[in-house]
């Protein structure tokens, strides 16, 4: 396969904050999407993104850039220039905390006043298909690209005893041949993971690698992926946590006041293994909603 180089914004180079896919994850989604898009649909996202100034990818991490809103970094000024007035409560459109274990049958419950990444992907959607305002369109664009993506991590989905998403879990990972110590299990799964499948795949940049994903994707498989509900995929992550992250690490309840013990665990090769093929999967789900709510808001109607 013939790999191109990425085109990368000097602007966004910063590392991602924490409750969000890494830079490179967020720009893998965007590439597969755009790739799939019809001629019709991507010339109407031409036109949203300032008649091709930027891209889904070039996009793709704009809503972590928007969070701090009282922090206003010349760097950002591409994002604040799609996004429009965004609310500073934004924050919490990235994840859903579903509890580990839940007899939950809905996700009203852990969705407070319509806050979370699944109400979001809804609305953002609808705005998508129905505005007439050009602006609205772009920001419900910039948001869908991103949360779309954040769905798919599967510690975005869920809460295990106030562990916030997995961010209070301490792991030791291995990579390269190297222990890499007192490391969160959400930042594995953000990006210690994805870049053990890179290496696999023996790439280097996320053009690379999304062109490698996009070659995997089989048509029967892109089938079965498209119309999911954003609860649907939302349940979805929610269960691969639980079958596939959670089961190598020891239980701790950070509830409370009472300090935790703070457990280190060490993941093992089988783990970092099978967890790479987890985000590879995950990778491709995303780029194929994502292009498919995009074609069914801006599509021939």
């Amino acid at each position: 396969m013939n790999f191109t180089a990425a085109r990368v914004l000097v602007s966004l180079l910063a590392a991602a904050p924490a409750w969000s896919w890494g830079f490179t994850a967020h720009r893998i989604i965007a590439v597969i999407a755009e790739q799939r898009l019809s001629p019709p649909v991507r010339e109407k996202v031409w036109k949203l993104l300032m008649d091709g100034q930027y891209s889904l990818a070039d996009i793709s991490v704009c809503a972590d850039r928007l969070r701090d809103t009282d922090r206003k970094r010349p760097e950002d000024e591409m994002c604040r220039l799609v996004a429009g007035a965004v609310p500073s409560t934004n924050g919490t459109w990235h994840y859903i905390q579903i509890p580990v274990p839940t007899e939950a049958k809905t996700l009203e419950a852990f969705c407070p006043q319509g806050d979370c990444v699944t109400a979001k992907i809804t609305f953002f959607a609808e705005t998508l298909r129905t505005s007439k305002v050009q602006a609205e369109q772009r920001q419900a664009l910039l948001f869908l690209v991103h949360l779309v993506a954040d769905i798919h991590q599967p510690l975005h989905a869920v809460d295990r005893s106030c562990d916030k998403g997995g961010t209070l879990e301490r792991v030791n990972f291995f990579a390269e041949g190297k222990k890499h110590t007192d490391v969160n299990l959400h930042h594995v799964w953000d990006t210690d993971e994805l870049e053990l499948l890179m290496t696999d795949y023996n790439v280097t940049d996320e053009q690379a690698i999304a062109e490698a994903l996009i070659a995997s994707i089989a048509p029967t498989e892109a089938e079965s992926w498209v119309g999911a509900t954003a609860d649907q995929m939302a349940w979805e992550s929610y269960r691969i946590a639980i079958a596939s992250v959670y089961p190598a690490v020891p239980y701790q309840n950070f509830c409370g006041t009472k300090e935790a013990t703070m457990i280190e665990t060490d993941l093992s090769l089988s783990y970092e293994e099978d967890g790479s093929k987890v985000v590879q999967k995950q990778l491709m789900k995303a780029g194929v909603r994502l292009a498919a709510i995009l074609e069914s808001a801006l599509g021939e109607h």
